[in-house]
């Protein structure tokens, strides 16, 4: 008969694991990337897609006006090559943060219904991904400067420009309103 107890407890390591992280690549299709890092991406691609945009539309205005339809066609096709590699990009970066949440990739077809797609864009934004590793693989590293600060640019450059839109028309009702008293005072 054997001398140990049946019913004592298991002697097993009661160590937690370390976590795993990884650090996410850039042009990476497959992991998962948290909500800054969604909004630096998209950031930056946006700012990087707007830079490009303008000589090619500059152009194709330039050489529009000379009557160059060769010319004008080819810009024109490097724009269309150009919006498509953009959007191609931010299919991939929107599948990556569908990862961080648990959720599967095809959800991205949503941004196709009007609705939807605006729901959609609040759930990737507000929502904290999952904690840990998840079945789309271990969480990402932490965020460098870098990220932080290009991910806040764009909310930034979205409530300036709503504070803008509000203000400066109202400045110049004002101004209009001022020289109209004005010139009935004289």
């Amino acid at each position: 008969m054997s001398s140990e107890n049946p019913y004592s407890t298991p002697e097993a390591s009661v160590e937690v694991a370390a976590e795993e992280y990884y650090q996410p690549k850039f042009f990476s299709a497959s992991g998962r990337i948290g909500r800054l890092r969604y909004l630096a991406y998209l950031t930056g691609a946006y700012l990087l897609f707007y830079a490009l945009m303008v000589p090619f539309i500059s152009g194709v205005a330039i050489v529009g006006i000379e009557q160059k339809e060769m010319m004008s066609g080819i810009l024109a096709g490097l724009l269309g090559l150009a919006t498509l590699v953009f959007i191609a990009f931010a299919i991939i970066v929107v599948k990556r943060r569908l990862n961080d949440l648990n959720k599967s990739g095809w959800l991205t077809l949503l941004f196709l219904v009007p609705v939807a797609n605006f729901i959609l864009g609040i759930y990737l934004i507000f929502f904290s991904g999952s904690g840990g590793a998840n079945r789309y693989g271990p969480a990402p590293s932490a965020n460098p400067t870098g990220i932080k600060v290009l991910g806040l640019l764009l909310p930034i450059i979205a409530f300036v420009g709503i504070i803008a839109a509000v203000a400066i028309p109202a400045y110049q009702d004002y101004v209009g309103k001022a020289q109209q008293a004005q010139m009935q005072s004289q």
